[in-house]
């Protein structure tokens, strides 16, 4: 009874959410359409103006061009946005490739080390340890971090 009364919380609240998004879609939308019919009137009016004063040929002229202008600026700026961010993907890819690298390497010579009784491999194993246990709280995501004390 109890599970079926939480279900049926849980649905209500989703339907409610749904209801909450769904108007909050269809809000920006029209004020999306009105923001958009009210720049067109301004550029409607721009081009009025323009037009009494220096004539239509040269008006209509001006705008085709600057309108031109505008799309080819922000199709450079996206392209400088999207190279920056393959640049970015690639440059931790490859950070990446060299830690895992690494680790690999200090793996494969652990048991060598682990092997020899001197003074070296008495060292070696702690520091191993240390650098381990380092590597692994660099990779901890904020959510996998362990529980403290008075968490548990």
């Amino acid at each position: 009874m109890l599970k079926s009364a939480i279900e049926l919380l849980a649905g209500l609240d989703a339907k409610r959410a749904a209801r909450r998004f769904r108007r909050a879609v269809i809000d920006f939308a029209l004020a999306g359409a009105a923001l958009l019919l009210g720049l067109g009137f301004l550029v409607a009016a721009a081009f009025i103006f323009v037009s009494e004063r220096y004539g239509a040929l040269y008006t209509t002229t001006a705008f085709g061009v600057g309108f031109i202008v505008l799309a080819g600026l922000i199709l450079i700026v996206h392209r400088m946005i999207v190279g920056l961010r393959i640049r970015r993907r690639a440059e931790e890819k490859r950070a990446e490739q060299v830690k895992s690298f690494a680790v690999t390497a200090a793996l494969a010579a652990l048991p060598s080390i682990i092997r020899s009784r001197s003074l070296v491999g008495q060292i070696a194993i702690p520091l191993a340890a240390i650098a381990a246990y380092a590597i692994y709280r660099e990779n901890l995501d904020d959510d996998d971090e362990p529980l403290s004390d008075d968490e548990l």
